[in-house]
């Protein structure tokens, strides 16, 4: 955080994304592509489900990013967070462990550099909408799925 308002600054909040976002693209790359395919616990997701599902979050942050910054307004969702998480969970389906990692790790790419066009007063306006979008679905959002990544 920025030292001198209390609040957070892009700089910092890119720092917590790429720290996070490194952990958890590391555990993702040391696991086989079978155990991706393998269920976590009973009738859930697959690894490869969960990882789409990443990947779901992290483009529907920039589109809502991008609408912010267009607009000046915080767009919402357009669709419940069940039926967009059953989505991703389908869309992963037919899609080898292979694309669904470089997909994922595309999204982070693309959501990093619409990140970084943020100015630090968008970060904190509407609420801090911004930097509670972006925690939500990067830093914070790896860690709820960390343990889905134990073998």
């Amino acid at each position: 955080m920025s030292e001198m308002s209390g609040q957070p600054t892009i700089r910092d909040v890119l720092a917590r994304m790429d720290e996070a976002w490194n952990d958890f693209s590391t555990r993702v790359q040391a696991l086989p592509g079978e155990v991706l395919g393998a269920r976590l616990g009973d009738g859930g997701w697959t690894r490869k489900q969960m990882l789409a599902h990443i990947t779901t979050w992290h483009e529907l942050t920039v589109e809502r990013l991008s609408g912010l910054m267009a607009s000046g307004e915080p767009p919402g969702l357009d669709e419940d967070e069940d039926v967009i998480n059953a989505r991703a969970a389908r869309a992963a389906e037919g899609r080898t462990s292979g694309e669904i990692v470089q997909s994922m790790q595309d999204s982070y790419a693309r959501l990093r550099r619409e990140v970084s066009r943020l100015t630090d007063k968008q970060l904190v306006d509407h609420d801090g909408f911004a930097a509670s979008v972006i925690a939500g679905n990067s830093y914070g959002h790896y860690r709820e799925h960390l343990d889905d990544l134990a073998p």
